[in-house]
């Protein structure tokens, strides 16, 4: 289902599912920090703040210049960065993506977010939802979707009241 400013919007299951892993994901990322130096939390919640710059600067790209940017291949290639942070780094990028994601997907859930969890921070911040879709979560939308419309084909509401 798309929304006024063309983006994609969840349903309760990709909301729910949404919350579930970000909440996941923070509580595992955060649980490394409890009792560690404070040069690894900083260092971690720059990684934090870095991504959140940069997927800024990836969301003014995509919504100023690759608006017709399919929204598969724009997923893929925003979630790369990401993912070769966590794969490639040690403590601090490993937290810092975790956590990145985490707080993203619930900030997501809480915005009914479709779309790629990665660019709803600076969509936040811009006002626009991102085209692109979720690589994990599009196709329980669209499935829920789906049932949605056939349900309300199945049982039409009775406007003969």
């Amino acid at each position: 289902m798309a929304d006024v400013d063309g983006g994609i919007r969840a349903r309760v299951v990709g909301r729910t599912l949404r919350f579930l892993v970000g909440v996941a994901l923070v509580v595992e990322g955060g649980r490394h920090l409890v009792g560690t130096t404070a040069t690894l939390i900083a260092q971690t919640a720059g990684v934090v703040l870095g991504e959140v710059a940069f997927y800024a600067a990836v969301h003014l790209v995509i919504d100023r210049y690759l608006k017709r940017l399919n929204p598969w291949i724009g997923a893929v290639l925003a979630v790369a960065p990401v993912a070769a942070v966590y794969l490639l780094s040690d403590a601090p990028g490993r937290l810092g993506s975790l956590i990145f994601v985490g707080v993203s997907l619930v900030l997501t859930a809480i915005r009914a977010d479709g779309g790629c969890e990665v660019m709803t921070v600076p969509g936040m911040f811009l006002g626009k939802r991102t085209h692109l879709v979720c690589v994990a979560f599009s196709p329980v939308d669209w499935a829920e979707e789906t049932w949605a419309e056939r349900g309300a084909r199945a049982h039409p509401a009775n406007d003969s009241d």
